[in-house]
């Protein structure tokens, strides 16, 4: 039987899969002002907004499918399962948990992304053998038991910051030797077409991703093995907001510093006051494996109308975070 998907739930719906979705809230301590009913009502999507603030989701107060996923891998606490390598990974808020556990002691278990990846892998079986246990790379009862006996050293920060912001110290400082993806709407094609033409103008590498399905656009910017990724999304209001992956324990130093630059320069060219620059969680900020930021530029009118300085900005914004990445 093949695995089943909720559908998107809105205000007004009123269904069995909003009872399951006001119990799923209130295991995660989003607690209704009303008992599971099944109705979609305003506390329904109060919580539901909450929810998606306290992961880093954007708010809307719709339940759709990131919202769905976020609400199934908050039931995992730490100790409910064994934790392990396989395919799919396994995802939990149980494995960023011990992401964390693991980086704040040192073991490098990679970014706190909740995904059980090989650098989580390797950083379990590291701990096991400066532990006295089997070195098995799996997060057991034995080995959750030594995490929490030694829960009292942890740290907010993990050594993956560290290890990134390193890295990107080492890198080339020239927009010319960086591998750049643009990932953008038909609505954004515009101001994408321009910016690559003059990041390849400057001597980039530029790839380009227009309207293409989330999953597909990190899967090849992690396939290629890209410097930066830089998503341009629509917005109906006249605003910028730049997103770059942040969550307990660990902030994308690179997604952090470009973010940055962006939210300072790109108001100027669209003639707005200025941008909200935060960061998130969001799904293609949390699977990319590089710097990444995500732009909400808008309305598409204001974006027409200001392409080019707006293209010559975010181009320069990228000139500039090159020489110096973190």
């Amino acid at each position: 039987m093949a695995d089943y998907h909720p559908p998107t739930l809105k205000r007004g719906d009123e269904s069995d899969d909003v009872v399951a979705l006001q119990q799923k809230l209130a295991t995660a301590g989003f607690a209704l002002a009303l008992s599971a009913n099944g109705v979609f009502d305003a506390s329904t999507a109060a919580a539901v907004a909450d929810f998606q603030a306290s992961r880093g989701l954007s708010v809307d107060g719709i339940c759709g499918p990131h919202t769905w996923t976020a609400l199934q891998e908050a039931s995992w606490a730490l100790g409910d399962r064994n934790l392990f390598s396989s395919q799919p990974m396994l995802r939990g808020d149980d494995v960023a948990e011990l992401q964390l556990r693991l980086g704040s002691m040192g073991f490098d278990a990679g970014r706190v992304d909740g995904i059980f990846g090989p650098d989580t892998g390797e950083a379990v079986e590291e701990f096991q053998l400066n532990s006295g246990l089997v070195a098995d790379a799996v997060c057991g009862p034995e080995t959750t038991a030594a995490l929490l006996r030694m829960s009292a050293r942890v740290t907010p920060a993990t050594v993956a910051t560290v290890r990134e912001r390193a890295k990107l110290q080492r890198a080339p400082r020239r927009l010319t030797e960086q591998h750049i993806m643009i990932a953008s709407t038909s609505t954004m094609a515009a101001v994408a077409g321009e910016l690559a033409t003059g990041l390849r103008r400057s001597g980039a590498n530029v790839s380009e991703a227009c309207d293409w399905p989330e999953s597909q656009r990190v899967d090849e910017a992690n396939r290629l093995e890209v410097d930066v990724f830089l998503g341009l999304l629509p917005s109906d209001e006249a605003a910028c907001r730049v997103a770059y992956f942040a969550t307990e324990g660990f902030v994308s130093p690179g997604g952090q510093r470009l973010a940055s630059i962006l939210g300072q320069r790109l108001p100027a060219a669209l003639g707005i006051e200025k941008a909200d620059v935060r960061g998130m969680r969001l799904p293609v900020l949390r699977h990319t494996r590089m710097t990444a930021v995500q732009c909400l530029i808008g309305p598409p009118g204001l974006v027409q109308a200001r392409l080019s300085p707006l293209a010559r900005s975010i181009e320069g914004c990228l000139a500039f975070w090159a020489t110096r990445p973190a």
